[in-house]
């Protein structure tokens, strides 16, 4: 007869990580950047949007790509990136000030999913295009963001990964060789 060991889904360990987590982040003031929304778009100095534009860029940004531990700054970047390029260019700040003028004046506040849905109504637009983009590319190509993503950076000079970082996978059992 065979010995049944428990399954433990990896969904089930995010569960009660996050449950056990969430509290402590919040108390250790971790969750803030949820709660400031709009804060940095105060502190922004546009050349071509005014301060609710750029408020909404920054929620559109956010909402493209949630990652609620970023702050805001991280976000205002890509703002500021979409308002230079709407400076140099009329044709992009015509474009981008018309459809901010058709959002919903609460898509800030909205829930996430809502806003959601009403980004998908945009896909193929010329400013969904933009925006998503430039959001893509300001984020991800970002090192500040990728070390606050835990990448932790290029393996090339240190050996590659198979000296560095190939076999640091703590959820592998340690007893049965990876290959054989």
């Amino acid at each position: 007869m065979s010995e049944r060991r428990p399954t433990v889904l990896r969904r089930d360990i995010l569960k009660i990580g996050g449950a056990t987590l969430l509290p402590l982040a919040s108390i250790l003031g971790l969750t803030a950047p949820i709660q400031r929304a709009h804060a940095g778009a105060r502190a922004f100095e546009s050349n071509s949007f005014d301060r609710a534009q750029a408020g909404l860029l920054l929620s559109v940004a956010r909402t493209l790509f949630p990652h609620d531990f970023l702050p805001d700054k991280q976000y205002m970047k890509i703002v500021a990136v979409l308002d230079a390029k709407a400076a140099a260019d009329k044709s992009v700040a015509m474009m981008v000030g018309a459809a901010l003028g058709a959002f919903p004046d609460d898509f800030a506040t909205m829930k996430e999913a809502k806003r959601e849905d009403y980004l998908r109504t945009l896909e193929g637009s010329p400013f969904f295009r933009l925006v998503y983009q430039e959001t893509l590319v300001g984020l991800y190509g970002d090192p500040a963001v990728s070390t606050l993503l835990g990448y932790e950076g290029s393996s090339v000079e240190h050996g590659g990964y198979l000296k560095r970082g190939f076999d640091d996978i703590s959820w592998l059992p340690t007893n049965k060789p990876l290959l054989k």
